[in-house]
């Protein structure tokens, strides 16, 4: 098995080997340290921009020289040049080859320090490939070499219920000797000013919610024959004001990785919900966002489902108890004005209503 780190010349880079090295020791995998040169399009016969990509390649060569330095002499670790026509492609292309268990990768540079921040290349690859990425908060460093994961904490909220998340986590938690907890986060908004409602009644709903989530955790971690996963689980809620203060209101130590669920989509394979885009955003550790599988298509809906999922507008004819497309796909002003009021569309132009 083989980890693969998408190495860049800075401390992206850095960030990016210090993760990468430490889940490939504690899952036993070999390491990969990739770093991709661009290759000019279209190609000049003339090689006006040969100093250019001599320069690149020099440092490209420094680059997987120290990220070498920086990785234990435990791991089986092999240093790779690549050629393409841009980064995102470059590491897709290797990790097919390799047949890669995850790509670790660094955060943008734009990022805040410290916490985790999607570029273009992590984007690029997270709607290109359906095997796990890990993203490095910026600046990341574990302080050794020999660094391993001490535990796996588990963003859990309702819709990963029936996923198969929290199981695979404690699957990998037991196998690496890590512990797990699971992480729910309550963000409240600050009503004290408002003084619309108690804060002790907040107080129940949030308990209310945790105790539920309980449940749901419980019902995750049950196995479909009836057996239990046997890892000792840990339970905590972050709350705040916001979701940076639901973070920073759990207790974070080092070694630790922080697993978000993610789902997949007819146009891509890493779809993150709008919950999950923001704690990622907002995580000060490592983040590793694993795949939900595949769903097949639900024959279960009807036709009106099918429509609205497809983000089609319909008008409903009077004559049948069924739902058809709009000849005019909403555009008409009588059917955007009538489904902003119904949520449902009405078109004028035609002789459906």
């Amino acid at each position: 098995m083989t980890t693969v780190i998408g190495l860049a010349p800075n401390e992206r880079g850095a960030a990016a080997v210090h993760l990468g090295s430490m889940l490939a020791r504690s899952i036993s995998d070999d390491v990969v340290v990739v770093t991709v040169v661009p290759t000019p399009w279209p190609p000049n016969p003339y090689r006006v921009d040969a100093e250019y990509l001599a320069q690149l390649e020099r440092a490209a060569g420094e680059a997987l020289a120290a990220a070498g330095a920086r990785i234990g002499p435990d791991l089986s670790v092999e240093l790779v040049t690549h050629h393409a026509r841009s980064v995102s492609s470059g590491l897709l292309d290797i990790a097919r080859d390799r047949s890669a268990t995850l790509v670790a990768l660094g955060s943008s540079a734009a990022g805040v320090r410290g916490l985790v921040s999607l570029g273009g290349v992590a984007e690029r690859i997270l709607h290109s490939t359906d095997i796990p990425v890990t993203l490095a908060p910026r600046g990341f460093d574990t302080g050794t070499v020999f660094a391993r994961v001490t535990r796996i904490t588990v963003a859990f909220g309702r819709a990963d219920r029936d996923s198969d998340l929290l199981r695979t986590a404690a699957s990998v938690a037991g196998d690496i000797g890590a512990t797990l907890r699971v992480a729910c986060f309550a963000v409240r908004p600050l009503t004290a000013a408002a003084g619309t409602i108690e804060p002790g009644a907040e107080d129940l709903v949030v308990q209310e919610w945790a105790t539920q989530l309980e449940g749901d955790i419980r019902q995750a971690l049950s196995s479909r024959n009836g057996g239990s996963v046997t890892t000792r689980v840990e339970f905590v809620v972050g709350q705040g004001g916001s979701w940076a203060d639901a973070l920073t209101d759990v207790p974070w130590g080092d070694g630790e990785v922080l697993a978000v669920g993610t789902s997949s989509s007819a146009i891509s394979r890493f779809f993150l919900g709008s919950h999950a885009s923001k704690i990622v955003r907002n995580a000060p550790v490592p983040v590793y966002l694993w795949p939900s599988r595949c769903a097949g298509p639900d024959h279960s809906r009807g036709p009106s489902d099918a429509g609205h999922s497809a983000g089609r507008y319909s008008s409903r004819p009077r004559s049948e108890g069924q739902w058809t497309p709009c000849p005019h796909m909403g555009t008409c002003w009588t059917t955007r004005r009538h489904r902003r009021r119904t949520g449902s569309a009405r078109c004028r132009r035609s002789s459906t209503r």
